[in-house]
């Protein structure tokens, strides 16, 4: 990973705390600010360092002139790193916030890609199936068929839309976890030739997996 991908993986991890409008700048005269986001009415001047060693003092330096040219509210340093004491001593005294240990893998971008080819044929299927069984009542259209399949697509729609949110995420893993429960499990436990839809928990753990992982990995900044 270099440091631009850096940058986009830090604009991800924005989005996915809340941040709107993120916008990864130029590479060449960005006056010191790679990212430009905002959340809660307020403007973030963000400077990302992907190092493997502490950051310093310039960064701080760079990413409060910074967020002062683009008329940012706040200006703030993301690393997958630390920072050095005088850093530390540097942004408090100039308020800028610090965010250490900004994972720069997150979940796997092949995972991502999987999931989000999984999702889109779990709400193809979900839809068809509506349609075949109001129209060719197969399969048959009872309270309990429509209720599994709505909890697909709910699952499905809540994964693709919300990936990079907490909330979405969890939601979606435990719709997939509760069809499993519902409909895939009465069939493993009464045939042993169904064993393979064990394998419908898997969308359910990488699901809520991602968004655990997500949230506890990379921790809020430092005021």
């Amino acid at each position: 990973m270099d440091g631009l991908q850096f940058e986009h993986r830090c604009a991800e991890l924005l989005r996915y705390r809340g941040f709107h409008k993120v916008a990864v700048t130029k590479g060449s005269g960005d006056q010191g600010v790679d990212i430009l986001a905002q959340k809660n009415g307020i403007k973030y001047g963000i400077q990302c360092k992907y190092y493997s060693y502490p950051v310093g003092n310039k960064a701080i330096q760079e990413a409060y002139a910074g967020a002062d040219f683009y008329d940012c509210d706040v200006a703030m340093v993301m690393t997958n790193s630390t920072f050095t004491r005088q850093a530390r001593e540097l942004a408090d005294k100039l308020g800028v916030e610090l965010w250490e240990h900004c994972s720069p893998n997150g979940s796997s971008s092949v995972i991502s890609r999987l999931m989000r080819i999984f999702n889109l044929f779990f709400l193809t299927i979900g839809l068809c199936m509506c349609a075949s069984a109001r129209l060719l009542n197969f399969p048959e259209g009872t309270i309990r068929t429509y209720m599994n399949l709505l909890m697909l697509i709910l699952a499905s729609l809540s994964a693709l839309l919300g990936w990079n949110h907490f909330l979405p995420c969890i939601l979606s893993g435990m719709l997939y976890f509760g069809i499993f429960l519902w409909t895939i499990l009465p069939l493993v436990l009464t045939s042993d030739s169904n064993w393979y839809g064990i394998l419908m928990l898997l969308p359910a753990f990488i699901t809520i997996g991602h968004a655990l992982y997500a949230r506890f990995r990379n921790q809020e900044p430092i005021p």
